[in-house]
């Protein structure tokens, strides 16, 4: 039997596998307003999540520093975007 950890990350990359769809139809379908700035990068950022957890959950040993690589391109990809939701909640960008 798989220990617990182990499922929670098979349980993350099901997740995340579902939720990639849902990106992708949200970021095509906000393309070419302000908010589709905003929600453009939820497409990389899913990606990258989920190479991490599949990454752990198909080769433990190499995980290591595939997760450095895709966190950092995540934690980029979420600043770029709070920076967008901030210039399109504050005003600074126009409508």
């Amino acid at each position: 039997m798989p220990a617990l950890v182990e499922l929670f990350r098979l349980g993350q990359v099901v997740v995340l596998s579902a939720t990639l769809p849902f990106t992708a139809v949200a970021a095509r379908g906000f393309r070419g307003t302000p908010f589709g700035r905003v929600v453009r990068p939820l497409v990389p950022i899913t990606v990258a999540y989920l190479a991490i957890a599949a990454t752990k959950v198909v080769a433990p040993a190499a995980a290591t520093t595939a997760s450095r690589a895709f966190g950092t391109l995540a934690v980029v990809l979420m600043a770029w975007t709070a920076m967008q939701a901030i210039l399109l909640l504050s005003g600074r960008r126009a409508l």
